[in-house]
């Protein structure tokens, strides 16, 4: 975990406030833009034997940009911004991370950045306006549909809100369809997480992936969740296979080669499809 407060994110305001690491790998590519760049300073930290470098990542024109140093040399990554096939934004306790996947120059390639839940407020603007361009969303048309989410109260509080914050002003929501927590059992008097609770939300902008870390214990799943936003024009495909245990998995292909599974309830096949 992050050590003190001098490791955590924080914005970069003007470019006095650029490390000195990344100082001139901006003044070679940046110095010319018309006004200073909307930036976020990762430090470099330890998440248990995790360790991260320095990074910086900004949003330049219609990219976003991320900078790391490596051994002293910076490596760079620019998406633009119509090129991104996903956005995944993800918290477990004080564990953050936003992660974009996107075609650059031919390649589909995949860039993160981690940083303590604390500051989670300064990436929200960031992931806010990149969806916002990607799909093409405006926010001045407010869509009073969140109600519909209500029906969660009871069942899963928690998913209730996270769908609310998920959904942007201007997007309507068109259905959504939730999965409990699937346990089977495991050995003679004992049960294990099949699948942890997820959820998908579909509106007319984007597919919205809500869902659990994956845990072997079903406490470790109780703290945090994984918001996966996918604009629809970048699916290319769904389909259903049927397991023999009697479970549902559908598959959701998107652009760049990338699949995502989400296994449901026999009894949910007619939702699902």
């Amino acid at each position: 975990m992050p050590s003190d407060v001098d490791s955590w994110a924080r914005n970069v305001r003007d470019y006095s406030e650029i490390p000195e690491i990344f100082k001139f790998y901006y003044d070679e590519n940046f110095k010319d833009s018309s006004q200073f760049l909307n930036a976020i300073y990762a430090p470099a930290d330890s998440w248990g034997r995790k360790k991260t470098n320095d990074k910086l990542i900004l949003l330049y024109e219609n990219s976003i940009v991320f900078l790391e140093s490596i051994k002293g040399n910076i490596d760079a990554v620019s998406y633009p911004i119509q090129n991104i096939n996903y956005i995944e934004n993800g918290s477990i306790l004080l564990y953050s991370w936003l992660k974009i996947n996107g075609d650059v120059n031919g390649e589909t390639k995949s860039s993160l950045v981690e940083y303590n839940t604390v500051v989670e407020n300064i990436f929200k603007p960031i992931i806010d306006e990149l969806r916002i361009s990607l799909c093409d969303i405006d926010v001045r048309e407010v869509e009073e549909e969140l109600h519909i989410f209500d029906c969660l109260r009871d069942v899963n509080y928690k998913f209730m809100n996270y769908a609310k914050k998920a959904v942007l002003n201007g997007e309507k929501v068109i259905d959504f369809l939730y999965q409990q927590e699937i346990k089977v059992p495991y050995l003679k008097f004992f049960t294990r997480i099949k699948s942890t609770s997820h959820m998908i939300i579909f509106t007319n902008k984007e597919l919205i992936i809500l869902q659990e870390e994956n845990a072997k214990s079903i406490k470790d799943v109780k703290y945090g969740g994984i918001w996966i936003y996918i604009p629809i024009h970048k699916i290319l495909n769904a389909y259903i296979d049927e397991e023999e245990t009697g479970f549902l998995n559908l598959s959701i292909n998107v652009s760049g080669s990338n699949v995502f599974k989400s296994r449901f309830e026999f009894s949910q096949k007619e939702k699902v499809e």
